[in-house]
């Protein structure tokens, strides 16, 4: 069939073909233009953000891709020079990563972009016969850093005689989050007072002795100062006093001498206290009426004497809204003594955490009894280290009966994560049911699945609710 009548136009040569040529060959044109380099019209911005996704090494072989890749590392916002990670089998490769290193933190003049994060971890870069090279280089990348105006930073150094900190780091006059972990750091550190953009500060494996006077110098000059965050450091006392805007202390898995000390007073914005590891030998709290949130993941101490430290502790600190308790805490309540006068009238959120023992679910019982007023409750159940325990000594021993006389007038929600079909898992269940008189909500995640995890369910929604409105959900995972 011939189809010349439907196209008028093909006698004149306007077909499709012949129209959409010129479409064809601009598009092939700017098709092999773009396999020539497609990000030739890309700013150096843009390529630095891409850059500082990768890791470092990762980094540098982008650097390689063409000539206009080569300036894209100077160019990152954020860098993360992990010598470790870089050259994890090699780890003789310092001068080529010190070379990278330089070449990404300090470029020639006209290629300066800002440079906002930068993180330095530096295990094994101090060997021997490169160390005094090493500190070398390290106060000559602060100095580039601070150049750049460099805003977070995250500094981790090694072991070594010549890990030192570098003057260049107080010329970082724009820092407002600053992370020092020094393995086993010695040498007193700087004063950071220079610092006084700094919120953030973060120390970590650091000894800090009771005599110096670097958070007298701190709290004094660096009055922006909001977060305060001390993990695994080795202290002997700790005087933290007038700091007008912090708002979260952090005390994480921290050493201390036999007759340490810690005292908290002047910090009228105090939110969030977080308490965990060792503790102290003795602590002194002053004004702690603005505590929102107190974590205690305290563990179990060597010595007895730590008993009466922590019933000095919690009038102090756990009047907060909000209160986490470790599982050794928790069974301080359960002991005879001056445990009952321990008021928390100001909770409203209790979060305990207890140990899979056959015992353990009933010792949050006495606690409830300290917080008449809580609303909100949640139970995690953790693993324990050791076999069911026997009461013995000073072994504290449960039993069904302490939870009589549970009040729980306030309480209206409940997560529970990981209760069993013990006895004493079924018996806290079947306890707050009964003495909860406006539960809205109960969620419960058990820790058995399949034929178990249904007969655990029957056996729950057969208890006693004191409260009609009182719904039970059951979740897979937590």
């Amino acid at each position: 069939m011939r189809t010349k009548h439907l196209i008028p136009n093909h006698a004149a040569g306007l077909t499709y073909a012949n129209a959409h040529a010129g479409a064809r060959e601009d598009y092939h044109h700017a098709a092999d233009r773009a396999a020539a380099d497609p990000f030739e019209g890309f700013p150096d911005a843009v390529l630095g953000l891409i850059v500082s996704k990768l890791p470092f090494r990762s980094a540098i072989s982008a650097s390689s891709i063409s000539r206009r890749w080569r300036g894209a590392l100077a160019a990152a916002p954020s860098l993360d020079l992990d010598f470790p990670a870089a050259f994890p089998a090699a780890p003789r490769r310092r001068t080529a990563f010190a070379a990278a290193a330089t070449a990404a933190l300090a470029p020639p003049p006209p290629h300066h972009h800002p440079l906002r994060r930068l993180r330095l971890a530096l295990d094994g870069f101090f060997d021997q016969l490169f160390a005094a090279s090493a500190a070398a280089h390290l106060a000559a990348w602060l100095a580039a850093a601070a150049a750049r105006g460099v805003s977070h930073l995250d500094l981790h150094l090694p072991r070594s005689r010549l890990a030192v900190l570098p003057p260049s780091l107080l010329a970082c006059a724009g820092l407002t989050s600053l992370t020092l972990r020094l393995d086993r750091y010695a040498l007193p550190l700087p004063p950071l007072g220079r610092l006084t953009r700094l919120s953030r500060l973060r120390l970590a494996s650091v000894h800090l002795p009771g005599r110096d006077d670097f958070f007298h110098d701190l709290f004094s000059q660096c009055t922006l100062l909001a977060s305060l965050t001390l993990e695994q450091c080795h202290i002997g006392a700790l005087r933290l006093a007038g700091a007008p805007r912090l708002r979260s202390l952090d005390i994480a898995n921290c050493s201390w001498d036999q007759q340490s000390c810690v005292g908290i007073a002047e910090m009228p914005s105090l939110r969030t206290l977080r308490y965990s590891g060792a503790m102290a030998s003795r602590h002194i709290v002053t004004d702690a009426y603005s505590l929102d949130e107190v974590v205690l993941a305290t563990e179990k101490p060597q010595v007895k004497l730590q008993g009466p430290n922590l019933r000095e502790l919690l009038p102090l600190v756990g009047n907060a809204r909000s209160l986490v308790l470790s599982p050794w805490c928790i069974e301080q309540f359960a002991r005879p003594g001056d445990w009952s006068k321990v008021r928390l009238d100001k909770v409203t959120r209790l979060a305990c955490i207890i140990e899979r023992r056959e015992e353990g679910a009933l010792s949050i019982a006495p606690l409830l009894t300290s917080c008449p007023n809580v609303k909100e409750l949640s139970v995690s159940v953790v693993p324990s280290q050791s076999k069911q325990r026997r009461c013995s000594g000073d072994e504290v021993q449960y039993d069904v009966v302490c939870g009589r006389g549970v009040t729980v007038r306030n309480l209206r929600a409940i997560r529970m994560e990981y209760i069993d079909e013990s006895k004493s898992g079924l018996e806290l269940v079947k306890l707050l049911l009964k003495n909860a008189q406006v539960l809205e909500t109960m969620t419960i995640v058990p820790s058995m699945d399949g034929l178990e995890q249904a007969m655990f369910r029957r056996r729950v929604l057969k208890f006693r609710k004191a409260s009609r409105n009182a719904s039970i959900q059951f979740c897979a995972s937590a």
